[in-house]
């Protein structure tokens, strides 16, 4: 028989099960966000990888409680040099891509 400290750790165990899945998701999305962004302005992402730098709880326009992920990223215009940007989502809807100012070549 299932006590009830045993629902409240099975309860807690899939909060984070849950949360650990949303989290990748998330980071999928900012990784294609960036992804396409280079793509638009003709950059190349390095690494394929995202960074988690900031999460946190935030309101959205909506007043609903949603995760705010902030992820940085490296791109380049050359080849050669290494720029930072960032990715801001909330949940999974995009907020922000900044660049850092680089050097386009054509």
């Amino acid at each position: 028989m299932f006590t009830l400290m045993d629902m409240v750790w099975l309860a807690l165990l899939a909060l984070l099960v849950n949360h650990w899945w949303r989290s990748r998701d998330a980071k999928a999305f900012a990784l294609q966000y960036a992804a396409q962004r280079c793509a638009e302005l003709d950059l190349q992402l390095l690494d394929q990888s995202m960074v988690l730098r900031k999460s946190r709880l935030r309101r959205g326009q909506d007043g609903l409680l949603a995760w705010f992920r902030r992820y940085d990223f490296e791109f380049s215009s050359t080849g050669t040099e290494r720029y930072p940007g960032s990715v801001e989502l909330l949940g999974n809807r995009l907020q922000a891509i900044e660049l850092a100012p680089h050097v386009t070549v054509h």
